[in-house]
């Protein structure tokens, strides 16, 4: 399970996040998306989401710029571009419905 996070101003709900047992947490802080995994009981900062492995913390900073100066179709399409060609192999490309 993960938590997103956009906020310019927010407090600390990592404890509460840790307490419902949410393992990543994306927050977005007006400028850049951080992605933080619980370890041992705290967040930790990670690059790569471990729930969604291709996506680093960069793309999703890239893809929330994006979404600010692109109309709503055109980002979608350009986000499910990307995912496409990551996670979707050509030999099951036919396959998915």
């Amino acid at each position: 399970m993960i938590e997103v996070d956009i906020t310019s101003c927010f407090p600390d709900h990592f404890p509460l996040y840790a307490a419902v047992g949410i393992e990543e947490v994306w927050r977005y802080d007006g400028h850049v998306v951080r992605f933080h995994r619980l370890q041992e009981g705290a967040y930790r900062v990670i690059e790569r989401s471990i729930v969604l492995p291709p996506l680093t913390a960069t793309q999703a900073t890239i893809f929330v710029e994006q979404s600010r100066h692109q109309r709503a179709g055109e980002w979608e399409r350009a986000v499910s571009q990307w995912v496409r060609g990551r996670i979707i192999s050509p030999e099951t490309e036919g396959s998915v419905q």
